[in-house]
């Protein structure tokens, strides 16, 4: 029976099934927000206010959102992923970091390319703390952050013996990925479906990402990180 799943590939169809579902659902959150969905995020917006200009919470608390938020920029993250493919390069696994690079900016183009096709304004009903400029929908850090850090958790995750320490890892890639996404709702750069649109197309890039990989890895055209 194990060797007739193996064969069968179930993994696979899987995971093809996720991103395929995730592909659906962004393109859902993309009719919506073309549909006039403006009204609930800015309902959510305001939750997150004493009044338009005041974000609830005290001072300190404000100033930790920010720097809580810039794990998703383009400079943390760009520099993340350089080390990573560094130390990818130090292990002697040159097309391992080849990959994760593509991968790094595959994302960026997906990103720009979203945005160029949405166009969507960024909000105006509270006023933004530290506005980034450019187009809102979907939010750059949000993708950006779930794409990266899930396929570095995974590849660490990949390299640890016990079930409990993958999943913990794993777990601490979402939720950076999940406290950036948030950071962005409460500074007021983003609606609330600019971060789930975000999350949704980084989520589906890592998987794709993974997907490619652990094929190319099987064949032995690129380097693997450990087995699960």
């Amino acid at each position: 029976m194990r060797e007739w799943l193996r064969a069968a590939d179930l993994r696979l169809a899987a995971e093809l099934a996720v991103i395929g579902a995730l592909v659906v659902a962004f393109i859902l959150i993309g009719n919506a927000v073309g549909s006039g969905f403006d009204g609930f995020d800015e309902q959510i917006l305001l939750a997150m206010r004493n009044t338009p200009d005041d974000p609830r919470g005290p001072r300190w608390f404000e100033n930790a959102m920010m720097h809580l938020s810039a794990l998703g920029s383009g400079a943390v993250t760009g520099l993340v992923t350089i080390i990573a493919v560094g130390y990818l390069l130090m292990a002697r696994k040159p097309r391992l970091a080849a990959l994760l690079a593509a991968c790094a900016l595959g994302t960026v183009i997906w990103m720009n390319v979203l945005k160029r096709i949405y166009e969507r304004a960024r909000p105006t009903v509270v006023t933004q703390i530290d506005p980034p400029g450019g187009l809102s929908f979907p939010s750059g850090h949000s993708m950006i952050s779930a794409a990266l850090y899930l396929t570095l958790a995974v590849l660490v995750a990949r390299t640890l013996p016990e079930r409990r320490m993958q999943r913990f890892v794993v777990a601490i890639g979402a939720t950076l990925a999940m406290l950036v996404g948030v950071t962005r709702m409460y500074l007021g750069v983003h609606y609330p479906s600019d971060v789930v649109g975000g999350w949704t197309v980084g989520v589906t890039w890592a998987l794709a990402c993974g997907v490619v990989a652990r094929r190319l890895g099987t064949r032995g055209e690129v380097e693997t990180t450990g087995a699960t």
